[in-house]
């Protein structure tokens, strides 16, 4: 059974769905018509929710957009799948300009799980791994987890001898993956040559959430003759989806 409803906040939700991806950003007159009330009434709603941070209000064109709250609450919805539906365009978008298999990685609890993945229907090869746990110290998400993750600590890696040699190419060494992990905050992305399966690239960037948190990577896999000769333009590409798609999950 239906209960009574609030008018106040009847009216607040409505001017909060006054907003959308084709209207972002609106006017206080522009939401008054919306919602059909009174300038003076909307902008004693807008005042109130401004307070709070559910609304805020660009300085320069006194115009409204919804507020950092609904970033922090939306947190409270299941992070992965937040992170893949948020992420599924910029697969597709990598997946149809490069010919490639694109991938979302979750980051929980010290580890890196698969939640998504995208194949172009122009890819003629199809590519996959024996290696379940995805490692730390030899693939390109691994390493990233490694660069960013506050929870993961390179000394207790190697104390723990938590790394594994796959391939000739493997980094078994501290001192090596330090300078690896170096260049990946440098690069914004990271690369994996061959260090898990022989003859298989991987191209990574990361995913931060609020606060900077790093919570997984999109990556791409691929052969060394596929990923070397585009290497340039989609680690540039991925760079880009990287900054946007954290964004869009509210690191700034």
């Amino acid at each position: 059974m239906e209960g009574k409803l609030i008018q106040s906040v009847q009216r607040a939700i409505d001017i909060i769905n006054c907003f959308t991806e084709e209207d972002h950003e609106l006017s206080l007159k522009d939401i008054s018509e919306k919602v059909n009330l009174s300038k003076s009434t909307v902008h004693g709603i807008l005042s109130t929710l401004l307070k709070n941070s559910f609304i805020e209000q660009n300085p320069l064109s006194s115009y409204y957009s919804l507020g950092p709250a609904f970033m922090e609450k939306s947190f409270l919805i299941n992070e992965d799948l937040l992170l893949k539906n948020l992420g599924r365009k910029y697969l597709e978008e990598i997946s149809q300009k490069f010919s490639v298999t694109a991938n979302i990685f979750s980051y929980k609890n010290k580890h890196l799980h698969l939640i998504d993945r995208v194949t172009s229907p122009n890819l003629y090869y199809s590519i996959s791994t024996s290696v379940k746990k995805i490692p730390l110290n030899a693939s390109a998400s691994g390493k990233l987890a490694l660069a960013y993750s506050e929870e993961l600590n390179i000394d207790k890696l190697f104390e723990n001898l938590e790394i594994n040699k796959y391939t000739n190419t493997t980094i078994m060494e501290k001192d090596e993956l330090l300078k690896e992990i170096d260049k990946i905050r440098k690069d914004g992305f990271s690369m994996e040559k061959s260090e898990v399966e022989e003859g298989i690239y991987c191209i990574s960037v990361p995913v931060f959430k609020l606060k900077n948190k790093f919570i997984g990577t999109i990556s791409v896999m691929g052969t060394k003759e596929k990923l070397s000769k585009i290497k340039i333009n989609l680690s540039k590409e991925m760079v880009k989806v990287s900054k946007e798609l954290s964004k869009e999950l509210g690191c700034l």
